[in-house]
């Protein structure tokens, strides 16, 4: 609630307000900031764990997870950070992970025929994930993986050539980005060039017109905008604001908690109940070393917008 993130914070909390039933007098929900530092998210959890929560939603960073485990005594903790690494640390990770866009898309396009693909490495912690979770879903796919790095196939004079030099002597059936933002849309347009199926990451779901429009007939897997669509409209409709993808991630698990405590198990065996649990980003269900399948929708670039075809989970 304060520092460099705060914004970001009371957009989530804002969320959080949404899941309270308009005939109950207290939200049920503990606030407490963590003001974007370490420090802070331990003492948090320290004081919430004193106050005798039963379940903590947070941190969003994963920096501050390890002090949040630590403090918590216990407690079934929920982190909002994306990032994959934290799966086994004993956190739960709701957030949306590389490895499940990257392991659906890959699964999508093996079932339209795709069996060799090129990965284009980047130098970022996402990057480097997605490549992992491509590597780790090749085999069980039955797809033959090559890998470039993004400097490389920026660089080069005659992409084709170095595709398909790195392929085994053809081009591959499909090129996966693991990068995002305007500066490798060029890269995305020579691809398309080749006539090879872009598959995109995750993030791809909230890219500008202008990667879009470089990647005409991609694959993205991303959740669904018709499931988030309503939570939108409810939090636009009393703040006077659009949510981004984390206010979701915030309503969901509150909703989470919700339901858990109204059915009197708000514990780590609750939050990995069979049946999972429906939210504004999709269908989500958890594993007991923190892993969080979730449900996606298999989108395409249609004239630099997406369009949802199919919806499959990944984990």
């Amino acid at each position: 609630m304060t520092g460099s993130s705060a914004d970001l914070g009371r957009s989530m909390e804002r969320a959080v307000a949404l899941t309270k039933p308009a005939d109950e007098r207290e939200s049920g929900f503990l606030v407490l900031d963590s003001g974007g530092t370490a420090e802070g998210a331990r003492a948090a959890a320290t004081q919430a764990a004193t106050a005798g929560a039963g379940l903590i939603l947070g941190p969003l960073f994963a920096r501050e997870v390890p002090g949040v485990l630590a403090a918590a005594g216990g407690l079934p903790v929920v982190t909002f950070s994306n990032d994959a690494d934290l799966v086994g640390s004993g956190a739960f990770v709701l957030g949306i992970t590389a490895s499940q866009g990257t392991s659906t898309i890959l699964a999508y396009a093996r079932s339209r025929g795709v069996r060799r693909v090129t990965a284009v490495a980047g130098p970022d912690p996402w990057s480097r994930q997605t490549i992992g979770a491509a590597r780790a879903s090749a085999s069980s796919f039955g797809l033959e993986l090559f890998e470039v790095s993004a400097a490389d196939a920026a660089a080069g004079d005659d992409l084709g050539a170095l595709l398909t030099a790195g392929s085994g002597g053809a081009l591959p059936d499909a090129v996966l980005f693991s990068q995002s933002g305007d500066e490798i849309a060029p890269l995305a347009a020579r691809v398309a060039g080749l006539g090879v199926q872009i598959l995109g990451p995750s993030r791809w779901g909230e890219e500008s017109a202008t990667l879009l429009g470089a990647a005409e007939g991609a694959w993205i897997a991303a959740p669904d905008p018709a499931a988030f669509r309503g939570f939108a409209q409810a939090f636009e409709a009393v703040h006077q604001t659009a949510p981004g993808l984390l206010a979701g991630l915030a309503f969901d698990g509150a909703r989470i908690g919700r339901r858990l405590l109204a059915a009197d198990r708000l514990s780590r065996d609750g939050l990995v109940t069979a049946e999972g649990f429906q939210g504004a980003l999709g269908a989500v269900r958890f594993a007991g070393d923190g892993r969080c399948t979730r449900e996606l929708a298999i989108q395409v670039v249609d004239r630099g917008a997406l369009r949802v075809v199919d919806h499959l989970a990944g984990a």
